[in-house]
Formats: structure tokens, C-alpha cells, sequence
């Protein structure tokens, strides 16, 4: 088995525990940033997938999973830290040794303060600049009940 991607992974574990050590208001929003780029690219998908549900094509869906990896990227990219990826990295690291689980807590902690502040400071941008007052915003109304109704079905 390939052993180099682990390494990257206690790698960039530790990397982000410096960050930490260094100024913890820049770990914190780090991980504000990431849920603010994940906001914005759930918008864009919705924003994306709607031209294509108006125009009754099968591409809404596909379209709107295609526009959310830019979400992805943008956190990849834009160095933020985003709680999920932290569980994987953190843990991992302090399963083998290189951190201790007490600081693992802590940034499991932080990082997770710190993405529901950003998804909190983006939504109340969101509100105020009354996008969802838009009547192309209405797929995701549709999208949200679509789901919701497979979710009762299923039980």
C-alpha cells in the first residue's frame, strides 16, 4: 500500500497545529473561511442548477454537483479548514503518535466553532442582501421538499 498520502496527511496535521500554536485567531478564521466557501458554493449550484430545472432539462442536478466542487476547491486551495476534514486529519495523526489527543480536541473544537460562525456571518449576508427573494431561488425551495419527501418515504 501507498504509504506517501499518509504521510501528507500527518504532514499537513502538524501544519495546521503550527498554524494553531501561532495565532489562534487565524486558525479560527481559517475555519470561518471554509464554511463562507462552502456557502457561497452551495449558492452557485442552487443559482446553477436552476437554469437548467426552468428549462426542464436532466442536467439541473448534475450541473449543481459539478458547481459545488468549486466549493470545494476554493477551501482546497484557499488554505481554510473545514470541521469534516479535520476529523480525518487530527485523528488520524494522533492514532499514530505525532499529536496528542488533548490538542485534537481543541482543534476539533475550534474548527467547528469556527465553521458555524462563517455558515452564521454568510447566511445573515445572504438575508441582507436578499437574494432569496429571487423567484430563481425557488429550486432549491423545490429541492429541499423533493428530498425531504424521499426521507418520510423511506421509513
Amino acid at each position: 500500500m501507498e504509504n506517501k498520502p499518509f504521510v501528507n496527511v500527518e504532514y499537513f496535521a502538524l501544519k495546521k497545529l503550527k498554524i494553531y500554536r501561532d495565532s489562534v485567531l487565524r486558525f479560527l478564521l481559517r475555519a470561518i473561511m471554509a464554511s463562507m466557501f462552502l456557502g457561497f458554493g452551495v449558492i452557485v449550484a442552487f443559482k446553477s442548477g436552476h437554469f437548467f430545472h426552468a428549462a426542464y432539462t436532466p442536467f439541473a442536478y448534475p450541473m449543481a454537483a459539478i458547481t459545488i466542487t468549486v466549493a470545494i476547491l476554493l477551501i482546497a486551495y484557499g488554505g481554510a479548514d473545514l470541521f469534516i476534514g479535520n476529523i480525518f486529519y487530527f485523528a488520524y495523526t494522533a492514532i499514530r503518535g505525532k499529536m496528542k489527543w488533548p490538542d485534537v480536541l481543541h482543534l476539533w473544537l475550534i474548527s467547528y466553532i469556527g465553521n458555524i460562525l462563517g455558515a452564521g456571518c454568510f447566511s445573515l449576508l445572504i438575508h441582507i442582501t436578499g437574494l432569496y427573494n429571487d423567484p430563481t431561488v425557488k429550486w432549491i425551495s423545490f429541492c429541499m421538499h423533493q428530498q425531504a419527501n424521499h426521507i418520510i418515504e423511506s421509513f
